[in-house]
């Protein structure tokens, strides 16, 4: 297998694999690139807080040089802005020092930040006879190689929902985008996504090309009432800015790539791919596709080693207060998106001596290193849960994995962890529910976003947690409420549980 090969394999969005990121080409003139480079530059083992040290006075030397010139500059061709990372003095960032392991121990208890719970349930509009998307469905993807692909587990081809300020959003790349009000009735389709596919309802597997794929794929990000997404018409990718109010798209543009929106003139394309010789990690962009900032990649490039790679450590990307935050992979930094060519520290994950670089964690032993597995933000706390070694079914099945589950409390500014390691991963982790009339549920089905916490129940999710090993210590009151929520959901409807 050569070099081009091994890259293909290890393309962590299996989609982009086949559809190609935006290929923007700079050129930057030399004083700039100067200052940029000498107040930037990432020696190894270099920390964020000496590297925001050097950002800042990459800023101060290149204001002056700026305000010096400012009757003469001319914005180089491609670009409009320089990027800038430096801490805000007066809100430095949130250090969670991981690598200080005498470990402060209070359990995570959802009556703390949460007082009430209201259900909404939504319908599909297809029967569940021709396909169930709500989360079960497991898509395969052939391509023309011949190869399939499974990937029922990826955030951009599955189940998505969104909450505007005025609709729910769901929908996935098989059975198209629908749009609901906030009480779960059935407004219209976005996207019906009609193209060839085969169902075997028996496995619950929807199986298609990738060649005959039409309509909406990718991730679907949110800004009021408008919603971005990527769609893919008469062989031409395209983005897809939609109006929900006014029920019509109200921009397409032949831009590859999968674009997040940043707000209603702007938006952002996370590029990196740790196995490529990659320049810039981030970009933004306005309406007409021009290019507002390019974000350079500090990231040292992996050396290609032999033939064995594993799947890349994701990145953390969502929205927190209507503002995009972004943590790149094999970063310790997590980002606001403060505007199209700021970038604000709002956390750094010190991971000390537990740190994995790209290298290590390609080729290297990692059974010493920890590793960020997910990161989940609301107005009180934050979600963070880590590993030590890679989380894989080999490991999982040897024992050599270790889960660490830990919150930061912003009221007290306090990082605690539930308990000591366990080696019970984020899918089956179960949590008691103490709120009045709420159910409990799998940590991995929480997704928590303001003073939110939500949690969808399937009928086959509902059928794994009665299944599960900790239903028999719940009280009759909720194994009751679990039993009966099974019997009444259709396959092809789905409750959302949202405790606030």
């Amino acid at each position: 297998m050569d070099k081009q090969q091994i890259i293909r394999k290890m393309k962590a969005g299996l989609l982009n694999r086949k559809f190609s990121t935006f290929n923007f080409q700079f050129s930057i003139i030399a004083v700039i690139f100067l200052v940029v480079a000498c107040g930037r530059s990432r020696r190894p083992g270099l920390s964020d807080q000496e590297l925001f040290a050097q950002q800042e006075m990459a800023d101060t030397l290149r204001q002056a040089l700026m305000d010096f010139d400012a009757e003469t500059y001319i914005v180089p061709p491609g670009i409009k802005y320089t990027e800038s990372r430096a801490v805000d003095p007066a809100n430095p960032p949130v250090v969670f020092d991981i690598a200080n392991r005498n470990l402060h121990i209070k359990k995570f208890d959802l009556s703390d930040y949460y007082t009430q719970v209201r259900y909404v349930k939504l319908k599909h509009p297809i029967p569940a006879a021709e396909g169930n998307s709500l989360f079960d469905t497991k898509p395969w993807i052939s391509f023309e190689s011949h190869e399939r692909w499974i990937i029922s587990n990826h955030n951009q081809a599955t189940f998505q929902i969104k909450f505007t300020n005025d609709y729910i959003i769901a929908g996935d790349m098989s059975f198209g985008v629908h749009c609901y009000d906030k009480e779960g009735r059935f407004l219209y389709t976005i996207e019906s996504n009609e193209f060839p596919k085969d169902f075997d309802a028996s496995k619950n597997v929807m199986e298609f090309a990738v060649s005959d794929l039409q309509g909406f794929y990718g991730r679907i990000t949110t800004i009021g009432n408008h919603c971005l997404y990527n769609i893919k018409e008469n062989n031409k990718r395209m983005i897809c800015l939609y109006d929900l109010t006014q029920e019509k798209r109200i921009m397409t543009k032949f831009l590859e790539g999968n674009p997040l929106i940043l707000d209603n003139l702007s938006f952002v394309n996370y590029v990196y791919e740790p196995v490529e010789e990659t320049e810039n990690f981030l970009f933004t962009f306005d309406l007409k596709g021009d290019t507002l900032c390019r974000y350079p990649n500090y990231n040292p490039v992996l050396e290609i080693r032999g033939n064995r790679y594993n799947s890349p450590l994701s990145t953390n990307i969502y929205y927190y207060g209507g503002r995009l935050t972004i943590r790149q992979a094999f970063n310790d930094t997590v980002y606001r998106v403060a505007s199209p060519d700021r970038l604000l520290p709002a956390y750094v994950l010190n991971f000390g001596s537990y740190r994995a670089d790209v290298q290590t964690f390609f080729t290297g032993n990692l059974s010493e290193k920890f590793l960020p597995l997910s990161w989940k933000e609301s107005d009180r706390y934050i979600l963070f849960i880590y590993t030590q070694n890679r989380d894989n079914r080999n490991n999982r099945n040897a024992g050599s994995v270790k889960f660490f589950y830990s919150y930061y409390d912003k009221q007290s500014r306090q990082f605690y962890h539930f308990s000591e390691e366990t080696n019970i991963p984020e899918d089956e982790y179960f949590i008691e529910n103490p709120i009045p009339d709420a159910t409990p549920f799998l940590l991995s089905y929480a997704d928590i976003e303001n003073n939110q916490l939500r949690v969808c129940y399937s009928k086959k999710r509902v059928e794994t947690l009665i299944a599960h090993k900790e239903f028999a210590s719940l009280s009759p009151e909720q194994q009751q409420k679990l039993q009966t929520l099974h019997t009444d959901l259709e396959d092809n409807e789905i409750l959302i549980m949202i405790l606030e």
